[in-house]
């Protein structure tokens, strides 16, 4: 990852501490122009009954990676806020470890489109992808969206 990457929110601790954010304990290991890439390793509380990754944190991430990817250079004036998620799950995440890429589709004046998947590298397999929609909105606004 380059050191002349803009700044992100996920720089600035204090932007998402006590939040889900900082609960699932996620790393910004790399981004650029329309690419994103998280990585986190997994905790007990991450996964569900039966020791896989829970579907909802799965989700978080692939909405949270599609999110970064489209903000590029602006998350510390703008935050993205979701409009739709689509989901699949193919594979159960047994791993130690996850990686989630997230990609800029398209781009108009007011909203954007992303697509992510979300690895297990221990066990060399995609478990779920994603696509998502998001508004971006000022990150001192009070005005909800809608």
């Amino acid at each position: 990852m380059s050191d002349e990457r803009p700044r992100s929110f996920l720089d600035n601790p204090t932007l998402y501490q006590g939040t889900y954010l900082e609960f699932l304990g996620f790393h910004l290991t790399a981004w650029s122009d329309g690419f994103a890439r998280l990585e986190m390793p997994v905790r007990g509380e991450h996964r569900n009954t039966v020791k896989y990754l829970h579907g909802g944190v799965i989700a978080s991430l692939l909405d949270i990676a599609g999110a970064v990817a489209g903000s590029y250079g602006v998350s510390n004036e703008f935050v993205s806020v979701t409009i739709n998620l689509n989901c699949n799950f193919m594979s159960p995440h047994t791993g130690k470890s996850v990686i989630v890429e997230g990609e800029l589709i398209r781009r108009t004046n007011t909203i954007f489109f992303a697509q992510s998947k979300l690895l297990d590298a221990d066990n060399k397999r995609l478990c779920a992808t994603a696509t998502g929609t998001y508004k971006r909105q000022a990150r001192n606004s009070n005005v909800p969206i809608g």
